[in-house]
């Protein structure tokens, strides 16, 4: 029994690659239904109000929660307020849900662009249910294996340690599939909210206003500082123009009593 147990479990393995390949086809396309693998993921983008900016963003959140039977879920949230106040939201929800919270901001404030993309995931999908229908097969056939082999305790460490592994695969895989599924079966909403374009007549005015101390500081300090590294060039410049002067003066006043000598 030990000797034959590599070969068994290669001979598990290649004559269940053949049957579930056939069968994980069937289940893809069950009834002979052509199913949708397309992974759709919108964008949108709003423009509103500094003061609107908070109600706009509580509505969006609302709606998902409203849209709680369409799975919908907050993702992402991030609100940047002060300046150029924005707003980035990220949802995930069946495309009914995903409809409302569209239907919701459009209501509050003004839709400036709006684009939408799909992936298609039916080549993924296929993949990894194919891959599952072969590792469970094989898992049976090991299990299978492993009551004949009971009385063979090295036979069954054997068997035992590649249950475990498969096992662990099937696991890792069920998950893979399980969030390709999922993103198939739901959409993703993608929100950005800026305040840029609806800022007051005044508002930049105000702006520079409310800098002017801080700039006012600033130049200061600037100048301080410039000042700080042009006096020691200042000084040096002086000296060098009043030593200059005084050996002028010197050539000048040996000439002049040369000329008078003579």
């Amino acid at each position: 029994m030990q000797a034959l147990l590599p070969l068994l479990l290669i001979l598990l393995a290649l004559s269940g690659c053949a049957k579930e390949e056939a069968s994980a086809t069937m289940d893809l396309a069950p009834s002979g239904k052509t199913a949708s693998f397309l992974a759709y993921e919108h964008s949108l983008a709003l423009e509103t109000g500094e003061q609107q900016l908070a109600p706009v963003v509580a509505a969006a959140q609302a709606a998902c929660r409203e849209a709680a039977e369409e799975l919908c879920t907050l993702l992402e949230s991030h609100v940047r307020s002060g300046r150029s106040a924005s707003a980035s939201l990220k949802f995930r929800a069946r495309p009914e849900g995903i409809r409302k919270i569209v239907a919701v901001l459009a209501g509050q404030t003004q839709v400036t662009d709006q684009s939408t993309t799909a992936e298609d995931l039916e080549a993924p999908i296929a993949d990894t249910a194919r891959k599952l229908a072969m590792l469970k097969e094989y898992r049976a056939r090991l299990e299978t294996l492993g009551s004949r082999a009971s009385h063979d305790v090295d036979a069954l460490i054997k068997v035992n340690r590649e249950l475990a592994e498969v096992q662990s695969q099937l696991e890792a895989l069920e998950g893979k599939h399980a969030q390709l599924r999922q993103r198939v079966e739901t959409e993703i909403l993608r929100v950005h909210i800026s305040t840029d374009a609806h800022g007051a007549f005044w508002k930049p005015i105000g702006l520079a206003l409310s800098d002017f101390g801080r700039n006012l500081s600033q130049g200061a300090s600037f100048a301080i500082t410039s000042l700080a590294f042009l006096i020691p060039w200042l000084l040096l410049l002086i000296l060098l123009g009043w030593g200059g002067r005084r050996l002028w003066r010197r050539k000048r006043g040996a000439g002049s009593g040369g000329a008078a000598t003579g």
